[in-house]
């Protein structure tokens, strides 16, 4: 037994335990480390390599365009099965002789319908050239207004478009969707919307001729020409051009085996019972969650520091992002990563086997960026509200986050801290920053997926809660539960000639009282159980497989909880104290629960260690163990390189280690050859001491040699 006192362990000691656990880990995976830091290096390479080899073109002269006449007639540009008519409304004189002669001019027909409902099913009806719709209240009118309004009626798509880029008008933009450079560079008309080659402008300018003729016959109007902006010298980019797809595909490749490693190594834990293991013996869930999120941001850390430098490095006089400031570049793929750890945490909680957790984990990685690849053909004519909908998804909200910024640095804006809520264009309302916030929004939100999931469906090992677990009084404000509201029926049922006598000088340290649990709802592991453990003594539950035995150490681990009645350990009831149950508590499992890449010695220092042993003493701890067990030649090697026996010792040192006061053993000798079973034999008799010792197994001769007392299980 340990001969110094043990403390409690602090959280900040747990945290520290863990995250020095973690380390030790990922150093054994020095390849897998080694990929994690460089495929995001040789992905962004690529980016660097295309720089390199594609310098921008400079376009010294400024681009002048020739102007062009609107005063021709129409139809000339738009297909042949088009009606060359134009259709007005209302019917009037008045409004028939402005139509008829800018139709003339024109060189089409005209025709008048009564009002402008009229007017719009007969547009629907017939392919029309336009519809010149006047003011309802003129169809009577006997001399027009001083102030003469029109609308033109066009149809929706553009009659001259065959791109689904640009299929209709977009009127409700300010400016023509963004270009990094100088728009349609060989046409004069300015390309899409195509106001010129739709007639548009033709329309327009015969009909306010007409009607400035009709006020004043004799007035000479000139021909009207429109003519586009010259454009100053620039750089034609095409690298540019491509990273606004280009550059989010890198960063998301960057992030996707960190991403399926990740969920791997979390999965891993639960599927090998790890994670409730070091939660039997004293680890809060919060500071499990906390040293991995720790842990994995430190390295995605390096990984982001290391792509921000390849894309903001200067190479032959160009950067990837010429105009970006690096630290906001940094922020916002700090931020995404961030977000990435608690994407892999929500992920981790739906599976109980590592490797199909990963598997699915990387296929959603990619199902995560489709809403960007799908709608980006139609960026400019989604509203922010969408957008910041599909940035629910965080490898589309980085691609937004992408997309703005490369939009920024075709303005030689770029990004930065002062223009980090500023949208790339007029028309824009989604800025970088908005993104940024909506990740930080995505990272709370698979956070508490992940922690109710995990609650509702705890994997194999653990206590699932029902669905509505949050609606329930007893989550919020926690139940004292009294010893009195035990069911005492039967507990006083051992006076019989099959009970042995209690002791009386000992001191009971497990206490079970009418123990029960039923498995959906009709399957009974275990019935009515009342029994007490002494210190100083082995206690052996002996009974053949399926007899309850696990079910009864789950149960007082808190691992199961108890359909009805309850147990002491130390004094503390597990039903509504387990956390202080938990700190004196040792466990060997009916499966060796070992780390496969943490040594003998190191598996002895950890849980030692989490069991409040003084770092003054942890050395001599780790080493006595090591003595009694019988591995000196073993201490530096990792677990999984052991034999069945071998790992079946260390996990009975690490029960016994840290001095744990109750200790409880399910079938420890599984799988050990008779002299190393004899070994563990002696090893408990002389552990047994200040300890309450509970052991569970089927072999006769092993009962009677250990225990003290026994008590046979039997459905």
């Amino acid at each position: 037994m340990t001969t110094f006192t043990t403390v409690t362990t602090s959280s900040w000691d747990k945290f520290v335990l863990l995250l020095w656990k973690n380390w030790i880990i990922q150093k054994r995976h020095y390849i897998q480390t080694f990929f994690e830091i460089v495929v995001p290096v040789l992905c962004c390479s690529i980016l660097l390599l295309l720089r390199g080899l594609v310098d921008p073109g400079f376009v010294e002269k400024s681009t002048v365009f020739n102007p062009l006449s609107t005063d021709l007639p129409a139809g000339a540009r738009i297909p042949a099965d088009v009606l060359r008519e134009v259709a007005f409304s209302p019917q009037n004189p008045l409004l028939e002789r402005i139509v008829g002669r800018a139709a003339e001019s024109l060189n089409v027909t005209y025709r008048g319908m009564p009002n402008a409902r009229s007017l719009e099913s007969s547009l629907m009806d017939n392919d029309t050239l336009v519809g010149v719709e006047f003011d309802d209240s003129l169809a009577s009118a006997a001399m027009l207004p001083e102030k003469l309004t029109f609308a033109l009626r066009f149809p929706g798509e553009l009659r001259t478009s065959f791109s689904n880029v640009f299929p209709n008008w977009e009127t409700r933009l300010l400016m023509v969707p963004f270009s990094p450079q100088l728009r349609f560079p060989y046409t004069d008309a300015g390309g899409y919307p195509e106001y010129y080659n739709e007639d548009f402008l033709n329309v327009q300018t015969a009909i306010s001729k007409s009607i400035i003729m009709e006020f004043n016959a004799n007035v000479e109007l000139p021909e009207v020409y429109i003519n586009r902006y010259p454009y100053p010298p620039y750089y034609d980019d095409p690298i540019l051009q491509a990273m606004e797809q280009l550059l989010s595909l890198i960063i998301l490749l960057s992030f996707f085996y960190p991403c399926v490693v990740m969920v791997k190594h979390i999965t891993m834990e639960k599927e090998k019972q790890l994670k409730e293991a070091m939660k039997i013996m004293g680890l809060p869930n919060w500071l499990h969650w906390s040293a991995w999120f720790v842990k994995n941001i430190l390295l995605l850390t390096i990984s982001i520091s290391l792509i921000t430098i390849l894309i903001c490095v200067t190479l032959n006089d160009y950067s990837i992002l010429e105009y970006s400031d690096w630290t906001a570049v940094w922020f916002f793929l700090f931020v995404y990563s961030i977000t990435t750890v608690c994407f892999c945490f929500m992920m981790s909680v739906f599976f109980n086997k590592a490797n199909i957790a990963s598997g699915i984990a990387g296929l959603m990685w990619f199902v995560f960026v489709m809403p960007f690849n799908v709608t980006s053909q139609s960026y400019d004519s989604m509203t922010t509200s969408a957008k910041l909908g599909l940035s629910l998804f965080s490898n589309s909200a980085m691609s937004f986050g992408i997309l703005s910024t490369i939009r920024m640095e075709a303005n030689q804006q770029g990004l930065r801290w002062e223009s980090l809520f500023t949208p790339a264009t007029i028309d824009d309302g989604l800025s970088v920053g908005l993104v940024i916030v909506m990740l930080l929004v995505d990272a709370v939100i698979y956070l508490a997926i992940a922690m109710y999931v995990e609650q509702v469906r705890p994997g194999e090992f653990g206590v699932a809660k029902p669905w509505y677990f949050l609606f329930q009084k007893e989550f919020w404000i926690k139940k004292q539960v009294n010893a009195n509201d035990v069911d005492q029926s039967g507990v006083d049922n051992q006076s019989s000639k099959f009970f042995e006598a209690e002791p009386t000088l000992s001191k009971a340290g497990i206490q079970i009282k009418n123990l029960r649990k039923v498995f959906n709802r009709n399957k009974v592991a275990v019935q009515g159980l009342n029994l007490k453990m002494y210190e100083d003594q082995i206690t052996v539950l002996l009974g053949h497989n399926g007899a309850g035995k696990t079910t009864t150490m789950s149960m007082l681990t808190g691992m199961f909880s108890p359909s009805s009645g309850t147990a002491y350990l130390n004094g503390y009831d597990i039903r509504n104290n387990i956390e202080s149950v938990r700190q004196s508590l040792g466990l060997c499992p009916q499966h060796n629960v070992l780390f496969d890449e943490i040594t003998v010695s190191e598996h002895l220092r950890f849980f030692a260690r989490l069991k409040g042993v003084p770092k003054a003493h942890l050395n001599e701890e780790v080493e006595k163990y090591i003595a009694m067990l019988e591995l000196p030649d073993k201490r530096n090697a990792q677990s999984h390189t052991l034999s069945g026996g071998m790992k079946r010792k260390l996990a009975v040192g690490v029960a016994l280690c840290g001095g744990s006061k109750v200790v409880l053993l399910d079938e420890p000798t599984s799988g050990m050859d008779p002299s190393a079973r004899r070994a563990l034999w002696d090893l408990l008799q002389k552990e047994k001491k200040d300890r309450t010792l509970l052991l569970s197994t089927h072999f006769m001769d092993e009962a009677d040699v250990l225990g003290d007392r026994i008590a046979i299980m039997a459905d």
